[in-house]
């Protein structure tokens, strides 16, 4: 490691900037701060402890181009807002969520907001930004920034040339290479960490970090099964196979695992079935042009007497994406514009929607209900003072999603909601979109387990998965009538009972255990009666086919409520 640290003081040394002038170093330190202001000031500091250049000249050359980048931010906030930068690389930089944070920071006290920036890093950014696209002054903006500017950049020189004095003789002892990245990074994240605690919103989004990582139904999917892998490595070893549970369903492609057809589960689940009316009414809306895609959707539409609300959906998805109910023909004509895939129109249907997972051991006339779950669906109520935003703040649950409700509703969410109007945060029964789930499998009766079993029967391939289902009434679901299927979702459908926000994350992985085990069994019984095993190769291309799907998150794209519900008691 020697002769590397040798190598990197070298730079250090006088000499080996005898070849630059100090106009070069300090072009070099003036485009150094477009990429990191503070690091460039720093390395002014460095430079001017080791004499490699005068402090002066090394200031002079930061503020300029702090002080011309915090310009060009103020003209690409401008230039987006009126529309000249528009376009698909301005959105991957998230401009419009940076300039809303910006605008709120903005509108509180404009004048303190920009000094205060200076001295807070992570403001800068979106307040910049935001006194660009709401035309803040040029001049007064320029102003306030180079009196911040000559104020901040001495400081941190100033520091850097004290510290620098008293560092570089250590700079020869490896250790010291480790102790002082490890020491900047603890500053950078304690800087960022304690400039929110200045603000209600950076504490409510810090409050919402927390409950995401200390509420395991929050977690990402990877985190949560990580633990379930070794169980599914084991039954693979036990079973000899680790494909084997691609072949609990035989009847659905690759047994659900990816790249499943919602419209083929349908089909086949309803397919010379007596209980067929126990589907919801729906219809395979093919690609095409939009023109010729709504003019189908039309006629089915007629033909089964619906009239909107009604329910579009990708034919290939997961955890809800691209699920939305439309309310209006603009609505479908845009969704069917944007989503190029095959796309499932269903009829909309009211009352209370349950997870139902069921299990069947092939060649069994009965099968079992192993977790039912209640899914309720989550809405705000404005008050005619606050903003979406802070509403979704305040509240104790809401707040955990903070994030994906900043995007979900981008257009509205500083906005303020009439008193009394209701805000659907999540109206799709889906948990990772807002939904909130709840254990009812002591609602399981003798009724719904015969009603399921004889709704499943004819699909004779079908022994392990979901359905998501509505009932008008609690009463109904237990007795087991009139029930409405949404969709049956195969192998990678969860028991969902796990997430009720009471469940314990031990109790959930050993469920999650639980039902791995019991598709490895099935697939042994249909792989001892003769079925074939899915190739590994096939799984990894479905995988891999999933993995590039163009998915359409339609369910981002926020509707208003022109009909706002008033509170309930």
């Amino acid at each position: 490691m020697q002769p590397w640290i040798d190598s990197i003081t070298a730079l250090l040394d006088p000499a080996s900037l005898m070849g630059l002038s100090a106009f070069q170093v300090m072009l070099i330190l003036a485009l150094g701060t477009y990429v990191s202001e503070d690091l460039a000031c720093i390395t002014a500091g460095l430079m001017a402890a080791n004499a490699q250049l005068n402090l002066g000249l090394g200031i002079v050359a930061c503020a300029i181009g702090i002080w011309t980048s915090d310009m060009l931010l103020y003209a690409v906030g401008r230039g987006f807002r009126s529309g000249l930068l528009h376009g698909s690389w301005t959105e991957r930089w998230a401009l419009s969520s940076k300039l809303a944070i910006g605008e709120k920071l903005m509108a509180e006290n404009s004048t303190h907001f920009l000094i205060a920036s200076r001295f807070l890093p992570g403001s800068r950014l979106p307040g910049y930004l935001a006194a660009g696209a709401l035309r803040y002054p040029f001049r007064k903006f320029m102003f306030i920034l180079a009196l911040a500017v000559a104020v901040w950049t001495p400081l941190l020189c100033l520091l850097s040339l004290s510290f620098g004095k008293l560092l570089l003789p250590w700079l020869h002892d490896w250790r010291v290479w480790l102790i002082v990245p490890a020491a900047w990074l603890s500053l950078s994240l304690l800087g960022k960490f304690v400039s929110r605690l200045f603000s209600w919103r950076g504490r409510r989004l810090l409050v919402s970090r927390w409950i995401r990582l200390t509420h395991w139904e929050f977690w990402p999917s990877w985190a949560f099964y990580m633990p379930v892998a070794f169980w599914i490595l084991w039954l693979s070893l036990r079973h000899r196979s680790l494909t084997l549970v691609a072949l609990c369903n035989p009847g659905i492609r690759l047994s659900g695992l990816a790249m499943e057809s919602k419209s083929e589960i349908l089909d086949s689940l309803g397919k010379n079935n007596p209980h067929a009316s126990k589907i919801a009414t729906w219809k395979a809306v093919p690609a095409n042009t939009p023109h010729l895609r709504f003019a189908e959707l039309s006629k089915f539409m007629e033909a089964e007497g619906l009239d909107y609300p009604i329910v579009l959906k990708p034919d290939v998805g997961e955890r809800g994406q691209g699920v939305a109910i439309i309310r209006s023909a603009s609505a479908a004509q845009r969704y069917l514009t944007d989503c190029r895939g095959l796309v499932i129109a269903q009829r909309y249907i009211g009352g209370l929607e349950f997870g139902v997972f069921y299990s069947r051991q092939p060649g069994a006339d009965k099968g079992h209900i192993i977790s039912l779950a209640q899914k309720h669906p989550f809405s705000l109520y404005g008050d005619g003072v606050h903003t979406l935003e802070e509403l979704v703040l305040a509240h104790p649950r809401a707040v955990a999603m903070a994030a994906y409700f900043a995007k979900k509703f981008a257009a509205d969410y500083t906005g303020i909601p009439a008193l009394g109007q209701e805000i659907k945060l999540a109206e799709i029964g889906t948990h990772c979109r807002g939904a909130i789930f709840t254990d009812a499998r002591h609602h399981i009766t003798e009724s719904l387990r015969a009603s399921v079993d004889e709704l499943t029967k004819p699909f004779h391939d079908f022994h392990y998965g979901r359905y998501d289902l509505r009932v008008p009434c609690l009463e109904d679901l237990k007795q087991g009538q009139n029930l409405q299927v949404l969709e049956l979702n195969g192998m990678t459908a969860e028991p969902v009972h796990i997430y009720d926000p009471s469940y314990s994350i031990f109790k959930a992985w050993q469920d999650a255990c639980k039902g791995w085990t019991q598709a490895f069994t099935a697939g042994a019984i249909l792989r001892s009666a003769g079925h074939p095993v899915p190739t590994l190769k096939a799984i990894l291309a479905a995988l891999r086919e999933h993995r590039n799907h163009a998915w359409f998150e339609a369910d981002t794209l926020h509707t208003p409520q022109n009909n706002p519900t008033p509170p309930q008691a």
